[in-house]
């Protein structure tokens, strides 16, 4: 596979190198760049399969160089160090990056990961869907996979999550329900910050959905779509504050 590296640190480009001959990995690099104008220029002249992609770059990120193309038809392996907002836009995005100091087997695992990817369309859309998430916060998308493939969705439309074994239901505002083959703790973890709430085990809310909490019964809240969702003993007390700081 052809591959190129953007990265304005030379040490950080050497250092992908070495990792590739360590793992012997079938990558032949064919190109460098050290910003966005030496980016595109690489990535236009070389047409690689794969860009190994910096993230903070002077003058521009990594993000900026690729809405430099319409049509993403190379894969993208992210570098980046922690940015706790880039990184929750990977996970709604459902993009693999890597950290630095980068590890030789996370690095791995992430080409295990790449070569997986056989529909260049639905990759491209996740792409496209990082970017929208990195400059659009108000209406940020998230990627569900399914059996049949990828549905992309606002984040604003899910009303709740479900729980259902090892599976998760998304309940949606147009009444469409989703079926993700994911536990919901990766989703609580990933959404808590965008104002959804676990109020038990099995049952993540989007609180702009609430309509009342009933007291009786142990405690359930109604969501705006009838359903009703129960709130667990030990969750109860934090929630009940919640609610009323909202008042």
């Amino acid at each position: 596979m052809r591959a190129v590296i953007i990265d304005d640190e030379p040490k950080a480009r050497k250092n992908i190198i070495n990792i590739i001959n360590l793992i012997n990995t079938d990558i032949q690099i064919v190109g460098e760049g050290e910003d966005i104008k030496s980016g595109v220029k690489v990535i236009s002249e070389m047409k690689p399969d794969i860009v190994f992609l910096d993230i903070q770059m002077p003058g521009g990120s990594g993000f900026q160089l690729l809405d430099k193309f319409p049509i993403i038809n190379f894969k993208v392996i992210f570098i980046t160090a922690f940015d706790n907002f880039a990184i929750k836009a990977f996970k709604y995005s459902a993009i693999d990056y890597l950290l630095k100091p980068i590890d030789p087997q996370e690095f791995k695992k992430a080409m295990e990961k790449l070569n997986s990817i056989i529909q260049k369309e639905d990759y491209s859309l996740k792409i496209k869907t990082l970017l929208n998430n990195i400059s659009d916060d108000k209406n940020q998308k998230i990627v569900l996979k399914t059996s049949e493939g990828f549905h992309i969705i606002k984040i604003k439309d899910i009303i709740r999550c479900e729980s259902d074994k090892g599976y998760t239901n998304f309940f949606l505002h147009d009444g469409k329900t989703i079926l993700v083959s994911s536990i919901i703790k990766g989703y609580d973890e990933m959404l808590s910050e965008k104002g959804f709430l676990r109020t038990h085990q099995s049952h993540l809310i989007n609180m702009d959905y609430i309509k009342s909490f009933i007291k009786s019964d142990g405690g359930y809240i109604v969501m705006q779509d009838g359903a009703t969702v129960p709130v667990s003993k030990r969750r109860k007390e934090a929630i009940l504050n919640m609610l009323n700081g909202m008042s």
